[in-house]
Formats: C-alpha cells, sequence, structure tokens
C-alpha cells in the first residue's frame, strides 16, 4: 500500500500505511521522528493546539482515514463457499477430505 502524506505548518508532517498488524503512522516535528499505532499517540507527539486551523485539518484527515478504514470490505469471506458436487466427486481440495 502507499503511504499517505499530511504535511503541516512548521515542518511537520504524518505518513500513514498499512501492515499485518493494522494501521500505523510515522509523524515527525522537531528534528524527531516517531512510529505511532494509535491516533492518540500522533496527537500527542505533535501537540498542536486545538482549534487552530491545521489542528482541525489533522482532525478530519484522521477521521477520514477512519471512515476508509470501516468501508473496506475484509478479505476474507464471512460466511464459507458451497461446494458444487463436481468438486466432493473428484476430491479436489482439501476441503473435500473433511467428512
Amino acid at each position: 500500500m502507499k503511504r499517505e502524506t499530511l504535511h503541516l505548518p512548521t515542518g511537520m508532517s504524518v505518513e500513514t500505511g498499512k501492515d499485518w498488524n493494522g494501521r500505523y503512522f510515522i509523524c515527525y516535528a522537531k528534528n524527531a521522528s516517531i512510529i505511532a499505532r494509535t491516533t492518540a499517540e500522533v496527537r500527542q507527539f505533535l501537540k498542536m493546539p486545538t482549534k487552530t486551523a491545521s489542528r482541525d485539518s489533522l482532525e478530519s484527515w484522521l477521521v477520514s482515514l477512519a471512515a476508509a478504514d470501516q468501508s473496506k470490505t475484509p478479505l476474507v469471506p464471512s460466511q464459507p463457499q458451497e461446494l458444487s458436487a463436481e468438486h466432493l466427486e473428484t476430491g479436489f481440495g482439501p476441503e473435500c477430505h473433511l467428512s
């Protein structure tokens, strides 16, 4: 997955991506950087005052990321697929040896 980046004033930025553990954030601010797993850690590291334009843009970006994560369908189907009679007769695949 390609990383998404939000550039903030005074040289701060936040990159995000997903790996096998879920979403991660790489935060850059004041000649330091961290890797965070939660949005609370991002807010704590950046220490941006509330009710500013940059904080509002950060919050809206985090909300849009959360909404995008919620809207994605899982890769694994929730219900197993039915096996056809042809698959059961030929014995193709490990699922045919369940009985």
